[in-house]
């Protein structure tokens, strides 16, 4: 077998121009006229393979030099474009490619594009034609001018740049780096279908999802190996298939080694380094494919759909470079692993290879081993074999050295509190924080409330039934009424023999637009394909918009669907599974792309509404001189100072140096006894000012280190934000804030949840919780506890209820959901029904939860017992087991809060103590007793609240109160609020 990487690295230019090649192929569809033309008004003509798009950027992709750079040995033969580039543009669709590598090129596009091509009928206005997520969230208007502009701009900027690689002045690597900067803020504000639900996908997301196919194409024939099937007839180009290459590693416990917020920052910017590190090796130096997903254990790529003897071989020659700039860049903490999946013809297997990889990345070190996918479709066994030897595990070598406590790795002086490479890690994020001291802290101190309590909110997304396509068999692309009354369908229809033979296929005078009637005669269509062509294939085309379905070629596009159902091509074609497929959407690459770039914008979208609206009046930081230098103090060591008759506990500041320091502690916390009217930084200014500082200890160890000197304090403030981001991917994000602050956060994420997922709730899974606990809390038992925390695979369960949220916010794509579970990943198209309340649907829910942790032993009382609902043996009132929350309901809780804040703690205080008690006295005895226990909690509410009060409350609040007495809920929420959280939110 040939040496595959010097394969990939001689042909590596050509690789990546044919990428280049996908992202240009519909750039003709930036532009004013497309939009046009495929508007409701209409008014112009589609042209966007019309080389007039291109303005100067044309003569350039006309170029020789170009074309014939692009060139690969196939069969011993060299095999090059018919003409030049410019047929990545005018070629590239229908019967146009006339050239193997274009034909390539043609598949790779249907397998991204043609998910839909020809169902989907709602066009949009001109006006207000929209880029939406695939949740339904519109995310911005299309100015049709705008997109003109965006386009000349790009073809000059990607002119510029090609002369210049042309030429000699640019290598083909920092030209495709170039080229991607400039087309990706442009394409994304286009679209490659305009037509709704299929305005989910951007022209980006589209382009670049053909573009990453066609590279693994296009490496696959540099390595000499088949991109697909080849007969006697030539080329099977509808057989060609990908794999996805994982590449893992336990992200989440790198991260919780940390001590301090600056090391697991650190740790954090490692796994990105090292990301990018993979992305380089992966899509440039050996480019077999490109980044398709990330989070903090790992990533996956598309990867050469070759044999499996290719696939291993390649996988061990290139692994062992992989495992080496993941071990260098980590200082041999993460330890990498691969996965490979069998060849397939969609993506959708990465949420199967996820849940592969999480099983492996959850060993304490996992040896550089291949687990790759049985090639026998239904096989579920994998293999194994170790691709390169694991690291020399460092040890202690004399009596003055132990392990460190940071990394858990290295080895350290005992009077270090840090190994060297874990103290550096810490100083580098120092100096990158005190460029921008005004943005994020990484200083737990800064962080904690006025109650010295710090809160770590952990919020995770459960994209699974997303990425693995099955809440996309929900998403319809044309509603029953589209089909029913479009214009094939309706000529159909009024032609009065075929209306009788419509009929007599059904019973006389059921055919109406629903699920019923469209799988009734897509099952006539698919019975005995060869008998009466003509007919079925009139019928079937009345699914299709634009499609034709020619009598002489009914069979063949029958067996086209069936390959779009069933890859494997073991199963036959169903009326059932024929309308999920042109009645609802399919997962094609670009769309999975724009999930996980939906989710990820949540995230963003969260960090940004801290930044500007929850802490948009941000707490200052003091600077000051000594009189003298202080002896002992090291610049980058934090120390607790004590200030004389400041009241607040000792003041944490850092060292600049040996004579200018910084406070990083919650200022708000101090009080100048002597004048009540200073406090917070009035107070810490005036007691440094007046009284100096008395003594210095290490913040770490205690130790004193120096004694009473004078200071001067800077007239100017720091101003900073009071939280970190210590994790920000949709897999898993976590920021530690202000304990008092995390009502308003919390009530901003259901704000922010409501606008992305509104019209997809109950199928998208979001968990949020939060864990309060000291300052001095150590930080890594927290976050190993936020891991743990609603960390149970019963919550990726669903179950049939009833909905918790309003039936008539829903578009007609979104309004259907499942009766039903699924069946093998997918949900059928008869069990789908409208929402309307009071019906059972099979839903997924979202969690929430909390607590207080007093000690490092209480993150193992984190556990959960499988139940539906999911229960927390551990939390009890009673007989009352009511955590987790489901996440709808922790807006009642807010709700709850506000009416008993209409009382005092007293009242408060009462009615916690007079239900829990009666809730353990009650713990034995049997149901029909316990329905006494309504009675006497409104008999309590009634008490606390007074006579007045609680006749003056409206029926829904106090049926809230009685009702959330009953299920726990308001025990939950008095909980929450007055002993957790201890903080206040905006009514």
């Amino acid at each position: 077998m040939a040496d595959l990487l010097a394969s990939l690295v001689r042909r590596q230019e050509p690789i990546l121009l044919g990428e280049l090649g996908g992202l240009l192929h519909m750039f003709g569809k930036a532009s004013s006229e497309f939009l046009i033309a495929n508007s409701a008004e209409g008014g112009a003509t589609d042209s966007h393979q019309d080389l007039k798009h291109l303005g100067v950027l044309e003569p350039v992709l006309r170029s020789v030099l170009l074309r014939d750079r692009f060139t690969f040995m196939v069969s011993g033969v060299s095999e090059t474009l018919a003409g030049d580039f410019t047929e990545f543009i005018t070629k590239y669709k229908g019967t146009g490619p006339d050239s193997h590598l274009l034909r390539l090129f043609n598949t790779c596009h249907r397998m991204t594009s043609a998910d839909e091509k020809g169902v989907v009928r709602r066009k949009q206005s001109i006006s207000s034609m929209r880029i939406a997520t695939p949740f339904g969230r519109t995310v911005r208007t299309i100015i049709a001018n705008d997109i003109d502009n965006f386009r000349i701009k790009m073809s000059q900027d990607l002119a510029g740049a090609l002369e210049e690689y042309l030429h000699g002045h640019m290598a083909v690597d920092g030209f495709r780096e170039r080229a991607i900067q400039i087309l990706r803020p442009g394409l994304s504000l286009g679209l490659g279908e305009t037509r709704e639900p299929a305005n989910d996908v951007t022209l980006w997301a589209q382009s670049s999802g053909v573009a990453s196919l066609y590279k693994s194409c296009l490496a696959a024939t540099a390595m000499g190996c088949d991109p697909c099937p080849r007969t006697n007839a030539g080329w099977d180009y509808d057989r060609i298939q990908w794999r996805l290459l994982g590449i893992g590693w336990n992200g989440l416990a790198f991260l919780r080694r940390g001590r301090k917020a600056a090391d697991i920052l650190r740790r954090r910017e490692i796994i990105e380094t090292v990301r990018e590190q993979l992305r380089g090796l992966l899509e440039v130096t050996y480019p077999v494919g490109n980044l398709f997903y990330a989070d903090l254990n790992g990533a996956f790529f598309t990867f050469p759909g070759i044999d499996q003897d290719f696939a291993q071989a390649l996988m061990r020659e290139i692994a062992p470079e992989l495992v080496r700039v993941i071990r260098a860049a980590s200082d041999n903490e993460l330890w990498p692993f691969f996965t490979l999946s069998r060849p397939r013809r969609t993506l959708t297997i990465i949420a199967r290879e996820i849940r592969v990889r999480e099983e492996l990345a959850a060993a304490p070190c996992v040896a550089a081993l291949l687990s790759a996918e049985n090639e026998q479709p239904g096989d579920p066994s994998r293999l194994e074999q170790l691709l390169a030897p694991g690291p020399l595990l460092p040890v202690p070598r004399a009596k003055e050295e132990d392990v460190c406590p940071v990394c858990r790795f290295r080895s350290k002086p005992t009077v270090k509190d840090a190994c060297q490479v874990c103290q550096d890690r810490r100083g580098g994020r120092q100096k990158n924080w005190l460029d921008r001291p005004d943005s994020e802290t990484i200083w737990a101190d800064e962080i904690a409330d006025t109650n010295n309590r710090i809160a770590l909110l952990t919020l995770r997304f459960d994209l699974s039934r997303w990425l693995s396509g099955e809440w996309f068999t929900t998403i319809f692309t044309q509603t029953f009424d589209e089909w029913f009354n479009g214009e094939r369908m309706r000529r159909l229809r009024q032609n009065q023999q075929q209306w009788q033979r419509l009929e007599r296929l059904l019973s006389p005078g059921s055919l109406r637009p629903d699920a019923a009637t469209a799988t009734g005669l897509l099952q006539h269509c698919v019975t005995d394909p060869s008998r009466d062509p003509g007919f079925k294939a009139s019928l079937l085309r009345t699914f299709f918009e634009d499609i034709d379905v020619p009598q002489q070629q009914y069979q063949t596009h029958l067996e086209n669907l069936r390959s779009r159902m069933d890859e494997d091509g073991t199963q036959p074609v169903t009326p059932d599974g024929l309308a999920s497929l042109v009645f609802t959407q399919n997962s094609s690459p670009g769309r999975l792309a724009r999930v996980w770039e939906a989710a990820q914008d949540f995230v963003t979208g969260l960090i940004d509404q801290l930044r500007d609206k929850v802490f948009s009046s941000r707490p200052v930081r003091l600077g000051f001189r000594t009189t003298a230098e202080v002896s002992g103090v090291e610049a980058g060591g934090t120390y607790r100072v004590a200030v004389p008759e400041l009241d607040g506990g000792p003041l944490v500041v850092l060292a600049l140096s040996s004579r200018e320091f910084l406070t990083i502690d919650c200022l708000e916390k101090f009080r100048w006894p002597i004048d009540k009217k200073l406090n917070g930084v009035q107070a810490v200014r005036h007691a440094l000012e007046t009284s100096g500082i008395q003594s210095w200890r290490d913040e770490d160890t205690g130790e004193p280190i120096a004694g009473p000197i004078g200071v001067r304090v800077d007239p100017a403030t720091q101003c900073y934000l009071p939280f970190a981001v210590l994790a920000d991917s949709p897999a898993f994000s976590q920021v530690l804030l202000p304990a008092s602050r995390i009502p308003d956060v919390l009530q901003t994420v259901l704000d922010l949840e409501d606008e992305h997922f509104g019209a997809v709730r109950g199928k998208l899974v979001i968990h949020a919780s939060v864990l309060v606990a000291k300052r001095k809390f150590p930080l890594y038992a927290l976050l190993e506890a936020g891991q743990q925390i609603l960390n149970h695979q019963v919550f990726g369960e669903g179950s049939r209820q009833e909905i918790w949220f309003p039936a008539d916010r829903h578009s007609d794509f979104y309004q259907y959901y499942p009766s039903e579970k699924p069946e093998d990943g997918r949900h059928r198209i008869t069990k789908m029904v409208p929402l309307t309340a009071g019906l059972q649907y099979w839903l997924t829910n979202g969690y929430f939860d909390f607590d207080f942790l007093g000690g490092t032993v209480d993150r193992h009382r984190l556990q959960y017992k499988a139940a539906c609902p999911p229960l927390r043996p551990t939390v009890t009132y009673g007989w009352l087991q009511p955590r987790p929350i489901p996440l709808f309901r922790l807006r009642e809780m807010f709700v709850i809060w506000t009416l008993l804040c209409k009382v005092g703690p007293t009242q408060r205080h009462q009615i916690e103590a007079a239900l829990t008690s009666k809730l353990e006295q009650w713990r034995a005895v049997g149901n029909e007793s316990r329905v006494v226990f309504g009675s006497f909690a409104r008999a309590v509410l009634h008490d606390a609240f007074g006579e007045k009060s609680w006749n003056a409350m409206s029926d829904q609040d106090r049926q809230l109160l009685q009702s959330s007495a009953v299920d726990g809920l308001l025990l939950d929420t008095i909980q929450f609020f007055e002993h957790v959280v201890k903080g206040e939110f905006a009514r």
